[in-house]
């Protein structure tokens, strides 16, 4: 008998429960214990993800993709294409964070495309800002 597509594993309803069941099921493969870290990290060759329920609404993932250190005293922050960049003067680094409607998140692989679109739209930023475009 095949599983409603509802209750299929890996899918999701849209719901805050869920979505925070699976944010702590991805943090804990980690290796982290999803006590004591709140948000999801994921590395994608020079950009760090961070991944986290938006707490104002709760109705959005919010996912930030820590730029390498630049150091070139960026206060402007130009935005990118559905991401808005943020300069983080302590650290020397732009910042690019992305809200995502929990909604928009039928599954686990969607949860995964969406942070890993994340990183490569805040790399070809990088590249860009880079190349003076």
């Amino acid at each position: 008998m095949q599983n409603d597509a509802g209750t299929a594993p890996g899918t999701l309803d849209g719901s805050l429960a869920r979505i925070t069941a699976l944010l702590r099921e991805l943090i804990e493969l980690t290796g982290h214990d999803e006590r004591d870290v709140h948000a999801l990290e994921l590395r994608f060759g020079d950009i760090l993800t961070r991944t986290a329920l938006h707490a104002p609404d709760g109705n959005h993932l919010a996912i930030m993709a820590m730029l390498p250190p630049c150091g070139d005293g960026g206060y402007r922050t130009p935005h990118g294409q559905d991401m808005e960049f943020l300069w983080d003067a302590d650290e020397g680094r732009y910042i690019g964070l992305r809200l995502v409607p929990i909604g928009s998140l039928r599954d686990e692989r969607s949860v995964m495309d969406a942070i890993l679109a994340t990183a490569d739209m805040a790399a070809a930023w990088l590249t860009a800002r880079r190349l003076g475009a």
